[in-house]
């Protein structure tokens, strides 16, 4: 008897945050080369679907590097340089004409992890809740928003902000965040030097270590 297909979250929304400068990089990290690719593009390939939408937010700079590609994501929001909670503002407004169930936040210079990932962050018992992946007690991406939390407490909060730049996802997840435990370590990577690119291309070809050793 085949095994029941996995049914992804049911009307889910990614947003990739690529409007950072990369400062400790030399440039976007969404454009530097990791095994001969921009890095979009291997984001994009680990990104979850069907039943997944993504929207990248990205500053021009970005755009205009995806833009020379024939393979380019289709839905993009540009967000100048500014703080990454700007860029998460920027990627909600542009989904609220017809807003998802839930949506998930992932910094581009955070590998996507595995489907069942995803899965487990929005599952029945979690929809309804945000949720944060761990692994091995490190926290980590992508974060899960139910849309109910961005009007009920997103929204509120912004509009009496004096500054709405100077507030902070995880302030506003804090105790809120139910964490929820998966066994794939991308969830707490993050691609902030050349090292580690270097350690997350040994992660998807261990063989490539085995041979230098």
């Amino acid at each position: 008897m085949p095994a029941p297909e996995r049914t992804p979250p049911s009307l889910a929304h990614v947003l990739v945050l690529a409007a950072g400068r990369g400062v400790r990089m030399g440039g976007p990290k969404a454009l530097m080369d990791v095994g001969g690719r921009p890095w979009w593009r291997h984001q994009r390939d680990c990104l979850p679907r069907p039943g997944f939408t993504t929207t990248w937010v990205v500053s021009p700079g970005v755009r205009d590097g995806m833009s020379v590609k024939s393979d380019r994501p289709e839905l993009v929001v540009v967000d100048p340089d500014r703080p990454m909670f700007a860029s998460i503002l920027a990627g909600l407004a542009s989904l609220r004409a017809s807003p998802p169930g839930s949506v998930f936040i992932l910094p581009v210079d955070c590998p996507a992890p595995s489907m069942h990932v995803w899965e487990a962050l929005a599952s029945p018992a979690n929809r309804d809740s945000v949720t944060i992946p761990t692994h091995m007690g490190a926290t980590g991406h992508p974060v899960h928003l139910p849309w109910r939390f961005v009007t009920d407490v997103l929204d509120p909060a912004v509009s009496a902000a004096a500054d709405a730049d100077t507030l902070r996802l995880d302030t506003f997840i804090g105790s809120r965040a139910r964490r929820v435990p998966v066994d794939d370590p991308r969830i707490a990577m993050n691609l902030n030097t050349p090292g580690d690119v270097k350690e997350w291309l040994l992660f998807r070809n261990p063989q490539a270590a085995d041979a230098r050793s």
